[in-house]
Formats: C-alpha cells, structure tokens, sequence
C-alpha cells in the first residue's frame, strides 16, 4: 500500500479540488470493462505539463492493463510529485530523479501511516521510519512487491521512471485488467480525496477522443483531419492490397463505418519475431456493408468484443513504436488498415478517397490490385472519376 497523502498532494489537494468539479467524470470512473473507452489521445494541456517521455511511457504502459487510462496514470504522477518536478528536481537523459524526491518519516504524525523502517534506509535514508520515495512516492515495502528492473539496467530502481512507471501500473492494475477506475486509485493511496484529484488531473489530460469523426452517408475517414488528405489516403502500401497511415503514437483512429467489433487484442506484448504478432494490437469491424476493417499496431484500444459501432467512432489510439508492447512487426508509428470482401483484401485507397469526396462507394467495387508498391499503379483520383458505379453511388447498401 501507498502512504497516505503525497508530496505535492498535501499541498495542492485543496486547491485542486476546489478549482475543478466532478462533471464529465463518468466516463473514467466506469465501472465496467467499458472503462478502457476513456483512453483519449492528450489534451494540449498534456502535452504543456508533462515531460515527453514520460507521456509516452503513460501510453505505453497503458496498454498493458485493459480498462487503464493512461491519463489515470498521469493523474498519479501529477498529484504525487508534479511529475517528477517536485522541491527543483528533474528527469535525466537516464531516466533517473535527481535530485530524488523523498518524502516525509511515516512515524504516525502529519496524518500519515506509521510504518517502521523496512529497507534499512536504502532507498530513502531513514533506518527508523519508511519514507515514500520517486516520482510516485512507493513506500519501500510496497517496492519490493511491485517494482522491478523493467529497463535492464540492473537495478530496480523507484527513482527512475522507467522502472517506476511499470510499478505503478502494477499496482493500479493486479488482476491485469481494472474494471473499477476509482477502486484501483483508492487502493493505490486510501483517500477519497486524492481519489478525486487525480481523476481530476485526468479529465484535464483527456484529449480529443471524446470527439467523433465525421461521417458521410454512413462512413468516416479513420484518422483526424490532419490526415484526411488524397496524398495519404491513396499512397500505396509495401506489399499488399492494405494502407499504412503514418501518424504519432497515440493518434486517435476511428470505425469507417457501422459494424460490430470481432477482434479486440489489447495486451499483444512486444514482438519477438515470427507470423504471430504481426499485427500487436488489433481491432476487427465486421461493418453492417458486408465488409470487415481491421486495425493494426494500436497503443491503445478502446472497444470489446461485441460492442457495437458507428461511423467516425473513437476505437483506440495509434501506435506502432518499434519494440512496444502491441506495436507488433513495424518500423515506424503508424495505422495499418486493411479491407476484405467477401474474405478477398482489396485496396482501400479508392474507398478512403471516395469518402474524403462525400461520396462513397460500394465496398465491392474496390479493385484487388493497384495498390501496392513497385507494381503498377492505378491513379485513383481518375478511377473515381471513371467508374460508373463510382458515380452514381449504392447508398441503399450502406445500412
């Protein structure tokens, strides 16, 4: 267990709680496996407050526990120790706090916990009284059962985020999966209190999620605006009918179209290699048009099996980092999306740019070749313009 009350929590949590209220909290405090929806992609606020590499670390680490927001997680950071920025000190190029963020002797006083010394004053420098250490402020005892030498370097070490943030989504998330946001932070530090500061500072982190795409007669790009072009929804892909839409980790994507999801893969590990894996985390739509989309490489995933979607709906994050955890067998951050029809791949390019012209087209439509590189290509803005079914649209096929 975490001592109660953290360094900057006891000087901050009036004035946090006082400044923010509880609307729009419902969604993170979801009590169901649903609660993974409330994965968002940062909020400019995110971006101003919390160092890069720790933010990435949140994501990363995220994925790792179904029903996790990574904003919880940042919640934590922030309430704990300003994220790693507590009393001067600062995160190194190694990870490590320095100078490192102790906090005060849990001897019973100032309304912490009274617990004797339990790691001879290793990690906190008091023989006599544990004191909570790092950016997360573990007491020693609660270390030893969470914390471990997750970036090889020997030693696992709380000062250093990159052992401690994997610590810290163990603790949040034991039975690797939460289905109780406020049960999970409540158990990490027992006060209501800072229950609520910290999903506080996690809806202030939550992004553009929240917002959908923007459908048209029944399909939706499935990437924010910025990469809604012709130039990106036609480029060909390596090797087969498919698309690669490079993007940032943590980009949200989006259903093309209504359907039910059928594949949901949020725990993919790290690719070590092979024909498995490939994709790391996953998300299938069986689409109500007959066709199924799947989705490759996310950092994060924010639907179940079974759930049902609509166009322009939010369904993970992108990812795709070489050698995290879901990215599967890529070389850069992206979105891999590939179409079937009646169980054949086909090109996704003309249907994407159909959609980005308000104008879909039937899914069985779209050719099985001209899409791939180093082959011959099909111009698709001509296609479009060319086919006869391209221009007088099946909309009764789009339920």
């Amino acid at each position: 267990m975490k001592a109660i009350g953290g360094l900057v929590a006891a000087m901050t949590l009036t004035l946090v709680v006082g400044f923010f209220g509880l609307v729009g909290l419902v969604t993170l405090a979801a009590g169901s496996q649903s609660a993974a929806a409330a994965t968002s992609d940062p909020s400019d606020e995110a971006f101003a407050d919390i160092p890069m590499d720790l933010l990435q670390l949140f994501v990363v680490e995220a994925t790792r526990c179904p029903g996790l927001p990574w904003t919880v997680m940042a919640g934590i950071s922030k309430v704990e120790s300003n994220h790693g920025r507590y009393g001067g000190a600062n995160i190194g190029p190694d990870g490590i706090i320095w100078p490192p963020i102790i906090g005060i002797a849990l001897d019973g006083s100032n309304g912490t916990a009274r617990v004797r010394d339990t790691d001879g004053g290793w990690w906190d420098g008091d023989a006599t009284w544990d004191r909570a250490v790092g950016p997360f402020q573990f007491i020693p005892s609660s270390w030893r059962i969470f914390g471990s030498d997750a970036d090889g370097d020997g030693v696992a070490n709380p000062h250093d985020v990159d052992d401690a943030v994997p610590a810290m989504r163990r603790h949040l998330c034991p039975e690797g999966r939460v289905v109780d946001v406020e049960a999970a932070i409540f158990a990490y530090n027992r006060s209501w209190e800072y229950v609520e500061a910290v999903l506080q500072w996690a809806q202030s982190y939550t992004g553009a999620l929240t917002t959908f795409g923007q459908p048209v007669a029944g399909y939706a790009f499935p990437a924010p605006a910025d990469y809604a072009t012709t130039a990106i929804a036609t480029r060909p892909h390596h090797d087969y009918p498919a698309i690669d839409i490079a993007m940032p980790v943590a980009t949200p994507v989006y259903a093309i179209t209504n359907g039910t999801v059928t594949t949901a893969i949020a725990n993919a590990g790290i690719y070590t290699g092979g024909g498995s894996g490939r994709c790391g985390n996953t998300v299938t739509i069986t689409g109500t048009d007959g066709a199924t989309y799947t989705y490759c490489h996310l950092s994060q995933v924010a639907v179940t099996v079974g759930d049902t979607v609509v166009a322009g709906q939010p369904i993970g994050l992108s990812g795709g980092q070489p050698g995290t955890p879901g990215a599967g067998n890529t070389t850069g951050p992206h979105l891999h999306l590939g179409i079937r029809v009646n169980g054949i791949s086909v090109c996704p390019q003309p249907l994407l740019l159909a959609v980005l012209r308000g104008t879909p087209i039937p899914r069985s439509t779209a050719p099985t070749t001209g899409c791939v590189s180093g082959r011959p290509s099909i111009d698709w803005s001509a296609w479009l313009g060319s086919s006869s079914e391209a221009s007088v649209p099946d909309f009764a096929s789009f339920r």
